[in-house]
């Protein structure tokens, strides 16, 4: 699956893409936002994308999507679509390298993600989640139109913010 925006194209994750999503998961951001992964080489990212990520692609037109910025055609993001066993919806997430922040990239590839899962898999509703303390992520998701439900245990250690958006 390929998505195109005006300046961005979306397609599922390779393990050519394991050096720029080392380089993510290695940013001190996504650590303290989303998690740590531990991965202490591109060696080592590409098993865990061989593993973990590229086995969830497309299972019903889900998964995780690398983002890249089109004119260049660098990766500079991860978009996703899942269905978690723990929630009632699909939800979306994003997480971007500090060269794609604050340009809208966020917004604008969650949106293309968005219309996908309302166009191509009919949902009438998604979901998305951020720690309570990750204001640019709840930023965006306001952004969006999602609404704030409140804070849920969405995995057993941490509470998260959590938002809705109906279509």
């Amino acid at each position: 699956m390929i998505l195109q925006t005006e300046r961005l194209l979306i397609k599922e994750v390779s393990l050519n893409h394991a050096p720029f999503y080392f380089e993510l998961f290695s940013d001190p951001d996504f650590i303290k936002n989303i998690n740590d992964k531990n991965l202490k080489s591109v060696e080592e990212t590409e098993v865990f994308l061989e593993n973990t990520m590229i086995p969830n692609l497309c299972k019903n037109g889900l998964g995780f999507f690398t983002v890249f910025e089109k004119s260049t055609h660098t990766p500079i993001g991860v978009a996703s679509l899942l269905k978690r066993d723990q929630l009632d919806a699909l939800d979306v997430g994003y997480a971007f390298l500090p060269k794609g922040r604050g340009k809208g990239y966020a917004t604008e590839a969650t949106r293309a993600v968005m219309d996908y899962a309302h166009t191509s898999l009919q949902q009438s509703k998604i979901i998305a989640f951020t720690m309570p303390k990750n204001e640019a992520s709840k930023k965006v998701l306001r952004n969006l139109g999602f609404t704030y439900v409140g804070v849920k245990r969405v995995y057993e250690n941490t509470e998260d913010c959590l938002f809705e958006y109906e279509f």
